[in-house]
């Protein structure tokens, strides 16, 4: 039998709740056996009711998966009740709704309504327990399934079922009692069995959610694993230029990218890109690119081309919602002449340390993936000695304080000019400093990804 993996005292007392105390069973003795002069048949009768509930909550204990607890609690208060058929809804709360699922054909499919709607929605918005002898005399009974389906509703029972703190979190609708109609002793019963229904969802929905977590956990942890694959373990050494990069996920696992390819005539490819969402989507988007990238740079005849190429595989392999932002530089170290094209990504910097002044690589088009034909332009800059070369993603310019402010361009551009004279990772770690001092502690609201280029020579 299996029960699950909790980690607290309140979810520990979720599971043992189901345990049936001495106080408990003499509890419902007294509710079941109030005068000792009932007659030896009401006696027996009461007596398998309350074996039949021990039982039951026991049965109950045998699964954590909520479908087939539901199913356990539907068949067990049917025959326990002696009726044809039945249903359980639960409430959706954030939707102020009713749920749940029924058959149809072969399949399960899911069936809502508003609370207050109907009988069900009467007794979930009330909480008082309906015994209907002719469910058609009462116009709040929705006839509509019984003429779609052929069955014919006659008695009902329905009453709401509550958790521990008495709160409802859904109802019990209980159909044509084999034989009469249902009777207090049946309300009695019903009403002591949704005590441990209402428990066992709880519990239920409780291992649910910890599972989720744990699902969500592995994705990171994958996700994560993906994406510290793919970046480079160390930067190239690049005789007459210095480099260096950072990459810091907001969570977990971020969707950010940087790349420093040397090609095969001795030029090399810088890259950024920002991949739209997180976790594992992103870093397998990512791993798109970088596979994509890997194997056609060496083939393309221009940086355009192969940008171009890019996005057809970016746009065939994803989602419509998803999207790519890239900038990508061919360096010429022999003159420091960049060719690049950008597709959707911030603007790069150049800082020419001689007039202290920045400019902006304001040339862009479409990210990638998000039409199938798209046609990019390549432009070309040469880079000076001193002068750097600045790549970054919005999680720099758009890291938040505590008054959710946001770090901007026009900080980030004084922060460079104050550090002109810097290596390429002393500048570069500068502004990330100065990024964390601004957030002050604040989580990020974003990857921050950077990768700086001086020209020393």
């Amino acid at each position: 039998m299996h029960r699950g993996t909790f980690d607290n005292e309140e979810e520990t007392g979720y599971y043992e709740s189901f345990r049936l105390s001495k106080s408990i069973q003499q509890a419902l003795h007294e509710e079941f056996m109030p005068s000792a002069k009932k007659s030896s048949t009401s006696k027996q009768g009461q007596i398998k009711r309350l074996e039949a509930l021990i039982n039951a909550s026991k049965i109950l204990n045998s699964t954590l998966d909520l479908e087939k607890l539901l199913a356990l609690i539907l068949d067990l208060a049917t025959k326990n009740l002696k009726a044809a058929r039945g249903t359980i809804y639960l409430i959706d709360p954030e939707r102020k709704e009713l749920w749940s699922k029924v058959l149809k054909g072969k399949d399960l499919v899911e069936i809502r309504l508003p609370v207050g709607t109907g009988i069900s929605g009467h007794v979930a918005k009330t909480g008082k327990t309906i015994n209907l002898k002719d469910a058609w005399k009462d116009k709040r009974f929705f006839s509509g399934f019984d003429l779609r389906t052929g069955f014919q509703t006659k008695t009902m029972l329905c009453m709401p079922m509550r958790d521990r703190k008495g709160k409802i979190i859904g109802v019990f609708q209980i159909l044509n009692k084999h034989d009469g109609t249902f009777t207090k002793e049946d309300e009695n019963f019903l009403e002591a069995f949704s005590v441990h229904a209402a428990l066992a969802i709880e519990n239920a929905r409780l291992h649910q959610d910890i599972v989720e977590k744990e699902r969500i956990e592995k994705e990171l942890e994958i996700a994560g694993a993906i994406q510290r694959r793919l970046l480079p373990k160390q930067l190239p050494a690049l005789p007459g230029y210095e480099i260096d990069a950072v990459a810091r996920p907001s969570k977990n696992v971020g969707g950010d990218y940087y790349d420093l390819i040397m090609l095969s005539d001795g030029k090399y490819a810088l890259v950024i890109a920002d991949v739209s969402g997180k976790g594992v989507p992103a870093a397998l988007l990512v791993s798109t690119l970088h596979a994509s990238l890997h194997a056609y740079i060496d083939t393309a005849t221009n940086l355009a081309q192969l940008v171009r190429r890019l996005n057809v595989v970016v746009h065939s392999d994803t989602e419509a919602e998803r999207f790519i932002t890239l900038f990508m530089a061919v360096l010429d170290p022999s003159d420091g002449t960049l060719t690049y094209v950008n597709a959707g990504h911030n603007f790069p910097f150049i800082l020419r340390t001689e007039q202290s002044s920045i400019h902006p690589l304001l040339s862009t088009g479409l990210p990638l993936g998000m039409f199938d034909s798209v046609e990019f332009e390549q432009e070309t800059v040469t880079l000076a000695p001193s002068e750097y070369l600045v790549l970054y993603t919005d999680g720099v310019t758009e890291a938040m304080n505590k008054s959710m402010d946001e770090y901007g361009e026009k900080r980030l551009r004084q922060v460079m000019i104050g550090s002109s004279d810097k290596s390429a990772s002393g500048f570069m770690g500068g502004i990330v400093a100065d990024v964390e001092k601004f957030v002050a502690g604040e989580p990020q609201s974003d990857d921050l990804t950077m990768m700086v280029l001086k020209r020393v020579s």
